[in-house]
């Protein structure tokens, strides 16, 4: 059987335990649930519905908002120590630091500081203030929008 995002086949006989198991994390937080084959009457009803409760958070739990967290993790390949702001050379020499970001429709977007322009130190706090000031913008619309949490 194809494996299944987020879902997995629990059997575990000792226990008597026998069921489909659905976690999604978001953020810090882990949203688990499982669906036992006895309480749902038998091992495709149990997968149905838990093919549904995962359907029901994704789509509840706002893509956007996702994304924002996901880019903010620092990655081990990490050079600059800012999440998703790096430095690139081209292939003449030239070096260019890059500020990159997912817009609130999903979009990958970019915005890039030459080097030779603005100086390496330079470059870097501009792509550095670029990230940061379109994550707060994209914070600024999500509020406006139903579903995200409020601050109060």
């Amino acid at each position: 059987m194809k494996r299944l995002r987020n879902i997995c086949r629990i059997d575990n006989a000792s226990l008597n335990r026998h069921g489909w198991h659905v976690q999604i994390q978001r953020g810090g937080n882990s949203i688990k649930k499982m669906f036992s084959d006895s309480v749902f009457g038998g091992k495709q009803k149990a997968f149905a519905a838990a093919i549904e409760f995962r359907e029901s958070l994704i789509t509840s739990l706002s893509s956007a908002e996702y994304n924002l967290w996901h880019r903010t993790i620092v990655r081990r390949n990490n050079t600059s120590g800012i999440p998703g702001v790096g430095l690139y050379k081209g292939t003449n020499d030239s070096e260019k630091w890059v500020a990159f970001w997912t817009d609130e429709n999903g979009i990958k977007k970019s915005r890039t500081y030459s080097v030779s322009i603005h100086g390496k130190r330079k470059a870097k706090q501009l792509a550095i203030a670029e990230r940061q000031r379109q994550l707060e913008r994209i914070v600024e619309i999500k509020k406006t929008q139903v579903g995200w949490p409020n601050d109060s």
